[in-house]
C-alpha cells in the first residue's frame, strides 16, 4: 500500500479469472466494513475495477492478511475470509 506501485490488467479473461477466484474462494465473516479502507492493517493490496461507462468511479476491494488469515474487504459492503492459496495466487499475479 505504501509503494504506490500499480499494475493495470486489461485482458478481460484475466480480470474475469481474478473475480471468479475471489468469488469461489471466500466465506462471509459476518463483519461489516465501515471505513474507506481496512483499519489497523499496515499492508494491503488495492484492487480497482474500472467499469465501462464508469471509468472515474471504480469498484475497490482490498486484499490483506491479518492474524494468519487472508481477507477481501469491500468498503461499506463486507469482509470475507479468503483461502490462503487464493490470496497467494492473486497477489502473485498483481505484485511482480
Amino acid at each position: 500500500n505504501t509503494s504506490e506501485e500499480s499494475l493495470k490488467i486489461e485482458d478481460q479473461e484475466e480480470i474475469s479469472g481474478i473475480i471468479e477466484e475471489i468469488k469461489e474462494n471466500t466465506n462471509d465473516t459476518g463483519k461489516e466494513s465501515i471505513n474507506d479502507q481496512p483499519t489497523n492493517i499496515n499492508d494491503y493490496i488495492i484492487v480497482k475495477f474500472h467499469h465501462k461507462n464508469a471509468e472515474e468511479n471504480p469498484s475497490v476491494v482490498y486484499l490483506y492478511k491479518d492474524k494468519n488469515s487472508s481477507y477481501v474487504e469491500q468498503p461499506y459492503s463486507g469482509i470475507w475470509k479468503l483461502r490462503e492459496e487464493t490470496f497467494d495466487e492473486i497477489s502473485g499475479k498483481l505484485i511482480k
